[in-house]
């Protein structure tokens, strides 16, 4: 029977009051007609031109809002339908897995080694003795001997793990072994590390039963079923599954997708969790499972017992030692009978069908599951594509692709046509833009890339007509430069399209751009947003990898330095404030010399030059500095300016010049000079000063000059010893737990732990040097990091960054004067002697520890110098930024 339930009238109301309601749109634009020209137009009926052109005009806005509309796909797809998201966007492959976090997360990722049926992370436990009167440390409490019971400290390291392996029988356990030891060092976390790991020791059982068989039954293959539904009871195969099975199991695509990404398949955590060591043997529950093969009938008798004789007890359950598995010893006897005939079992038959039964089992496991997902199928639209709105106004207009009809044809009425042709071309130029822009739709929003433009438009000549009335620049011009070039705000719209992706990742940028224009200026604008762009595009690798450590186990030496075998941490950091080369390298060679002088007043002051590797000077400063700081912040902008021109650009410019030129020109940041005699040579400007003829608006210059052959050569090597020397930002992590002397040295005297000193063993103080400790090193003497605000901003960043339980000192080190060869330069023994510890850490070598230690026990910070206050200093703004401050500034000169 119908009723009102099942069918339910059409309604009448179909208004959707939207860009895709025409209706809506005809209403709203007769509405703003009425209160605009109440007074010129009163006919708003349909025979009226001005309302044809508002209706053909809605329906052209319709067909711009279906494509709005459009799935997901359908607007990313563009001619590229193979890569059409992989090209522009992270997948979820690439941002939801991690590296192993949990200890969860550990055990899945060596359930991905075949031969681990199971595992488990502990904590190893490892006591070290304080002496605090005389200030040593050992492994062993005969340091104690005759100091007083006050000064008696211990602590346990913590963070150091120990894998316990439930191994499958086939697969040799070293094997299994060195898998687990690789598998770990490659997810390793911060601050932890891996001791030993050792396989679950066994607790035999004895099984022995009296079981009734049919008599089609086949007495060997259920005498090795019965062997294996044991042992799987005793030490269970954890499976894994597809990405349907998941979602089938309940598990969300974000649950499934957490934690390591794993080659097998997923693994339910549910199941996982509950897989634990056995600690009981239920006599009824091996009956239940010997019931439940097929073929067996009944169980005269069964009973379940120790094999070690010392612990000889028959019951219905039996325990098991903690940290022990239970395994089916070979004392266990199954005898079959069929009716009252007892059956003689070939043994080799059985072991033939427990090793298919296995090897099946294993087959399954193993194999690979499909990890991925379905993604909606794109259809390819033509998103750009857009034909005149004047295809579709009638005939009698004479504006189609007919033109004037022959019975309309008279004096001034082509004229007329090409007026309203002209007049219509405004709104099919407004048009055909925002048709160009859903087709950018991809680009704008792409991780990877970054446009040169953020207004787009085109050409509407479909009917091709359009010379008649708009001349040759429609074809000529470039609509691009003529209609939109001055109203992109490309680094600003760029900007906003960045932190709109950002913050889909939950990231901002907002203090770092800040801070970076508060020192700098608007001159780093660009380069801010490529730190975001880099970011973006390296998103994928870093959010993986934030709290994982670098891998030091059994590493080449091209794999501990200028690697980037670095921490996730690192990493990291080093993305949000800008540097992309993260690699583990050398800090220590400076190019740049800031040194004091004097001025034409008398004043003291300081300029800057560049070296080559030759030290020959490659540019020097045209400005004279009262501190510092400003010194700093033209050379990084120098520096930032240079590496924003490309090869090309330089080449390309140069090349222009069929002859020599005979006057000065500019490109990029460079000003280009020419002597009388006709050389050549080059400065460097400053983007903040608009007058040329100031003298603060060349910042620096080559104060070489060449023929103009030589000059192209001069500075596109300059260009390129820019790129690939000037690059002396950097950290270096060390993680104290690495430091720890070797546990089974036996020699007290090679064991060489971290100094301490008496206050640490005072009440509340923390004893232990090692545990969750990290010593960061970086440069305290490049251009950024010479800055106190920068520096802040950075020490601060890196505790927001670092997990919550690992605790951070912080050294700024190497010469307190940038480039002056004669200080004492702490960062090159520092380097030495880390590379060298890194390689004997990988090869488990300990004679670099006591070096190492030692030079890292005496490192301490330097500090940007600043200056007492000078009341008549013009420029109050920089005298403040150099002045002192304690803690955070040497004194320098008045």
């Amino acid at each position: 029977m119908m009723d009102q339930n099942t069918y339910r009238p059409i309604s009448k109301d179909v208004h959707s009051k939207d860009d895709l309601d025409f209706h809506f749109l005809k209403e709203e634009g007769i509405k703003v007609i009425q209160r605009l020209g109440n007074k010129l137009w009163t006919d708003y009926n349909t025979h009226d031109p001005g309302i044809t052109i508002l209706e053909i005009l809605a329906y052209a806005i319709t067909d711009l809002g279906y494509r709005l509309t459009l799935p997901v796909e359908d607007l990313l797809l563009g001619n590229d339908k193979s890569n059409y998201l992989n090209k522009h966007f992270h997948l979820t492959s690439d941002v939801m897995p991690c590296k192993s976090l949990t200890e969860l997360d550990y055990r899945m990722l060596f359930m991905d080694i075949e031969g681990v049926k199971n595992s488990w992370l502990e904590p190893y436990e490892k006591e070290v003795f304080m002496d605090c009167k005389n200030l040593k440390m050992a492994y062993e409490p005969a340091i104690w001997q005759g100091i007083p019971e006050r000064d008696k400290k211990s602590f346990e390291l913590k963070g150091l793990h120990k894998i316990l392996v439930d191994a499958s029988d086939e697969i040799p356990f070293e094997q299994i072994r060195k898998g687990v030891i690789r598998a770990y060092h490659q997810n390793r976390n911060l601050c932890e590390d891996l001791v030993e790991v050792v396989p679950v020791e066994a607790h035999p059982i004895q099984v022995c039963a009296i079981i009734d068989l049919s008599l089609d039954a086949n007495e060997e293959l259920i005498a090795a079923t019965i062997e294996w539904k044991i042992e799987q009871y005793f030490s269970p195969n954890l499976h894994f599954y597809s990405f349907e099975n998941m979602l089938d199991k309940g598990y969300s695509a974000d649950e499934i997708l957490e934690g390591p990404y794993l080659k097998h398949g997923y693994l339910d955590p549910k199941e996982m969790r509950a897989a634990k060591l056995r600690n009981t043997i239920s006599q009824s529950d091996i009956i239940q499972l010997i019931m439940d093969i097929d073929g067996v009938e009944s169980i005269r008798d069964l009973s379940i017992n120790h094999c070690d004789e010392s612990h000889s007890l028959n019951g219905w359950v039996i325990e098991i030692q903690e940290g022990k598995k239970p395994v089916l010893c070979n004392k266990s006897k199954f005898n079959f009978y069929k009716g009252l005939l007892p059956l003689n079992v070939n043994q080799g038959t059985v072991s033939s069908y427990k090793k298919d039964i296995v090897n099946q089992n294993r087959e399954e496991q193993y194999e690979t599951k499909e990890k991925g997902f379905s993604l909606p199928e794109p259809y390819d639209y033509s998103l750009e594509n857009y034909t005149s709105i004047r295809n579709d106004f009638p005939e009698v207009y004479g504006v189609g692709p007919l033109g004037i009809p022959e019975s309309a044809k008279g004096i001034g009425r082509q004229e007329k046509a090409n007026q309203l042709k002209a007049y219509l071309t405004f709104f099919d130029q407004i048009l055909v833009s925002y048709f160009k822009h859903l087709g950018q739709v991809k680009n704008l929003l792409s991780v990877f890339d970054s446009q040169e433009r953020t207004y787009f438009t085109g050409k509407v000549a479909d009917i091709g007509d359009h010379q008649e009335f708009l001349g040759e620049f429609y074809d000529a011009g470039n609509l691009y430069e003529d209609l939109m070039a001055p109203f992109d705000e490309r680094n600003k719209r760029s900007q906003q399209l960045k932190d709109h992706l950002l913050a889909r990742f939950g990231e901002k940028f907002s203090d770092y751009a800040f801070l970076m224009k508060k020192i700098y200026g608007s001159g780093v604008d660009e380069q801010v947003l490529e730190t975001k762009s880099y970011f973006l595009k390296e998103y994928g690798n870093i959010s993986a990898e934030r709290a994982t450590a670098m891998n030091y186990y059994r590493q080449s030496p091209k794999n501990l330095w200028n690697t980037t075998n670095v921490s996730g941490f690192e990493k990291r950091v080093a993305l949000l404030v800008g540097i992309k080369n993260y690699l583990r390298k050398n800090l220590s060679k400076s190019f740049v010399e800031i040194f004091p002088t004097t001025n034409s007043e008398g004043e003291s002051v300081f300029k800057w030059r560049i070296f080559d590797i030759d030290n020959n000077v490659l540019l020097n400063s045209n400005k004279s500095y009262k501190g510092r700081t400003a010194a700093h912040k033209d050379i990084y902008l120098v520096i930032q300016q240079v590496n924003a021109v490309s090869l090309e650009m330089i080449v390309t410019a140069l090349g222009q010049f069929e002859d020599i030129p005979d006057e000065g020109f500019y490109f990029a940041c460079f000003q280009v000079n020419i002597t009388a005699s006709g050389r050549f040579s080059f400065g460097i400007t400053d983007p903040e000063i608009d007058d040329l003829d100031s003298p603060d608006y060349i910042i620096a210059s080559q104060q070489k000059f060449f023929t103009f052959p030589n000059f192209k050569n001069a500075l596109v090597n300059f260009k390129t010893f820019m790129t690939e020397h000037m690059d002396d930002e950097g950290m270096f992590v060390v993680e104290n737990i690495l430091l720890r002397p070797d546990f089974n040295e036996k020699n007290p005297e090679n064991l060489h732990f971290l100094p301490f000193c008496k206050d640490d063993c005072g009440e509340g103080n923390c004893l232990d040097p090692y545990s969750y400790r990290l010593t960061i090193v970086l440069p305290g003497n490049s251009f950024r990091f010479a800055d106190r605000d920068f520096r802040d901003f950075l020490e601060n960043l890196i505790r927001e960054e670092l997990p919550a339980h690992i605790l951070a000192k912080i050294c700024w080190i190497g010469r307190a004067n940038i480039g002056d060869l004669g200080q004492e330069d702490q960062m090159s023994p520092f380097e030495q002697a880390y590379a060298n510890f890194l390689s004997g850490l990988s090869a488990g070598d300990f004679q670099y520890h006591e070096e190492f230690i030692k030079i890292l026990s005496e490192l301490h910070s330097i500090y940007p110098t600043g200056t007492l206050y000078n009341c008549e200093d013009e420029d109050e703004s920089n005298a403040m930024r150099d002045t002192i401050i304690l803690g955070r500034s040497n004194l320098g000169t008045i």
